[in-house]
């Protein structure tokens, strides 16, 4: 097991396998949409990618993380219960089907073997974006400590892309060919997703992840001087591209990205003083740094016009009613209780009950409310399985921010994970990060640093009783 603690070296091939995945993720899994073109691409890898993985796997990788993996086990095999054909007669004893099995007596179709989830197509799509956070998984308990940590910089660095597209596309034409979605936020700056909550969501998790980014640096003065100016740049662009978004959740979640970041923040202790190149360069490199940030943060708002703030405090339009759709959200619980809806059918047992005071042109393609819409589609099993992840995350952030040695970098990553996760759950209380491909593969990431106390107790715990 000394290859997994092992620390300095180039990146190891499989690193370069995920990191190659991730780009491939950021590229074409920014929709939540299951009618994406580019799912083409990304569903088949996601499974080759789990394929290989599983070659490579051997049994000392899972230490430390097996309830993680067996709580992701639960998660894929509650999803494809959900798509297995019923008898006829268990399927209509099932709550909430009453009335489908009236239509289906009228129709003479009575006899037929359903699943439970009432879109069974749906439900095969929803198990199958599964296949995404589980690559991720794979490959990331087989990385050694200093390869799992070097994911940071790679997420900085596509996270980054994504807002400097946002950019473009805020200060460009709403209709460019700079915008990858047919059904997408035109006009906001979404970068490489659809939705411009998620793209807000992500770049609001760079605050922390800068941060660390900065803390961990190592090397001479100069060195790390250069890291953390460019973790203060990116920084201070954050904000104003966090606006161009338009996005209010997006808003609210860096502000508290931000708190997370001044708490994750420490001075670095590996520096060396050596003094490289010429002092005249070494003050030049800050100023010209400063001088092109001030400059683009200043265009960035100007072309923006703080458009988060202005839907922040605009007056609750038609599609901002999302409380009415939580309401009959939770009614539909109640229908469906206690075996859910099914996996991925919200749309279609909505639509069911969907008062008249919300009918329009439109249709809601999300309860805009992941936590509802978990226990809608999975009833009691969704809400026990929120109800012990968010248990077991309060008892391991307790852990690492109480009782852990805060100079030990896995428990650095570990505090980093808490405040991302914590970020995104409270962004899913009004909107669907989680649902985008994305999101889930670098909800994954957070969730390896999230349990790398759990692997070292285990590495320790062999060595004391003479393992490797």
């Amino acid at each position: 097991m000394s290859n997994i603690r092992s620390s300095g070296g180039k990146p190891s091939p499989l690193f370069w396998v995920l990191g190659a995945f991730l780009v491939l993720l950021f590229a074409t899994g920014g929709a939540s949409r299951t009618d994406v073109q580019s799912l083409v691409i990304l569903r088949p890898a996601s499974v080759i990618v789990c394929a290989m993985a599983l070659m490579t796997l051997r049994q000392e990788h899972p230490a430390g993380r097996k309830w993680l993996l067996g709580s992701f086990v639960a998660v894929f095999g509650l999803a494809l219960l959900h798509v297995i054909p019923l008898p006829p007669a268990l399927w209509q004893s099932l709550a909430g089907r009453q009335d489908l099995v009236d239509v289906e007596k009228l129709a003479g179709l009575s006899d037929i073997w359903r699943p439970l989830a009432l879109a069974p197509m749906n439900g095969w799509h929803a198990l199958l974006s599964l296949f995404v956070p589980l690559a991720v998984l794979l490959l990331g308990i087989q990385l050694n400590r200093d390869d799992l940590f070097r994911l940071l910089p790679l997420l900085i660095a596509l996270a980054g892309i994504s807002g400097l597209l946002g950019l473009l596309q805020a200060i460009g034409d709403p209709q460019s060919a700079l915008y990858f979605y047919r059904i997408t936020n035109n006009g906001s700056a979404v970068g490489l997703f659809a939705n411009r909550n998620h793209a807000a969501t992500l770049l609001a998790c760079l605050f922390p992840m800068l941060s660390l980014f900065a803390s961990t640096a190592k090397g001479t003065n100069d060195e790390v001087r250069l890291r953390q100016l460019v973790a203060a740049a990116i920084a201070i662009v954050l904000v104003p591209l966090i606006l161009v978004t338009g996005s209010r959740s997006g808003l609210v979640s860096a502000v508290i990205g931000i708190l997370g970041a001044c708490l994750l923040y420490r001075r670095p202790t590996d520096v060396r003083t050596v003094r490289r190149g010429s002092p005249d360069r070494i003050k030049v490199v800050p100023i010209l740094g400063g001088l092109a940030v001030i400059s683009l943060g200043f265009l960035t708002f100007f072309f923006s016009r703080a458009e988060a703030i202005e839907r922040l405090f605009a007056a609750a339009s038609g599609e901002d009613s999302r409380t009415d759709f939580w309401v009959v959200s939770l009614d539909l619980f109640w229908k469906y209780f206690p075996w859910g809806s099914g996996s991925g059918s919200f749309v279609e047992a909505f639509q069911i009950i969907e008062p008249t005071y919300l009918l329009d042109a439109t249709y809601l393609n999300r309860a805009h409310n992941d936590w509802v819409e978990i226990a809608v589609t999975f009833g009691l099993a969704g809400v026990i399985g929120l109800a012990l992840a968010s248990a077991a995350f309060f008892w391991r952030s307790y852990n690492l921010w109480r009782n852990a040695d805060r100079g030990r970098r896995y428990v650095a990553f570990g505090r980093l994970a808490s405040v991302c996760i914590a970020m995104i759950a409270i962004a899913s209380i009004s909107d669907y990060p989680l649902r985008t491909p994305t999101m889930m593969g670098v909800f994954a990431i957070f969730a390896l640093w999230f349990t790398e106390s759990g692997r070292e107790r285990s590495i320790s715990g062999s060595t004391d009783r003479g393992g490797t």
